[in-house]
């Protein structure tokens, strides 16, 4: 440990799983049930296709045009730039810190839910700067601050927030250290005090 340099700048994806994948996964296939109907993704269909059930349509948001699969080019900047109450579920991984305007981001996201639709969101606390976003990846969220946004972007939702990590994981992730590298009870305590990923289930009431 006596480094200033990690073993992998790239979370220890190039050495093996990225440690916040761990949770990231845990956090998707926990609310697996919330994936179904009309499902929205970040990006790319990562954690609903793995996890989802029942889902008749997917759509893909991206800001990136060159996204062959995005479905919707948007920047959630942007007030209004989604569909009104369109979708079953929204799956929303590692998104809101890149974010100018957070709240209008998630406004977006949460108008966008059917009634009764569930947003699944995560954030980072304890995490490294993205390699490949130095300009735009800007904000962390501990627990009580994810929270409180969402409280004021979310009019009226049903918000549950939690919290992955300890110690151990947190500095292996700064480190570049991965998944495979630790040992499977590594990731099996969570400490408050150490909060490396942040997540929240967000409902719309029906």
């Amino acid at each position: 440990m006596r480094r200033t340099r990690p073993y992998s700048a790239r979370w220890g994806s190039d050495r093996g799983t990225g440690i916040d994948r761990v949770y990231l996964d845990r956090f998707f296939e926990r609310h697996s049930k919330d994936m179904h109907g009309t499902v929205l993704e970040v990006q790319e269909p990562v954690f609903s296709a793995r996890y989802g059930a029942d889902i008749a349509e997917t759509a893909i948001l991206d800001i990136e045009p060159r996204n062959m699969l995005a479905t919707i080019v948007a920047d959630l900047n942007d007030l209004d730039v989604l569909p009104r109450e369109s979708f079953d579920c929204i799956v929303a991984p590692q998104t809101i810190q890149y974010l100018t305007q957070p709240v209008t981001g998630l406004k977006n996201l949460y108008e966008s839910l059917k009634p009764g639709g569930v947003l699944l969101i995560t954030a980072p606390f304890i995490q490294k700067i993205d390699h490949n976003g130095e300009g735009a990846d800007r904000l962390r969220f501990s627990p009580l601050a994810f929270n409180e946004l969402l409280e004021t972007s979310c009019d009226g939702a049903e918000i549950e927030v939690e919290s992955f990590g300890n110690v151990l994981t947190s500095i292996a992730f700064l480190m570049g250290i991965s998944a495979e590298e630790m040992r499977p009870q590594d990731f099996d305590v969570f400490d408050p005090a150490y909060p490396m990923l942040v997540t929240a289930r967000v409902r719309r009431p029906s």
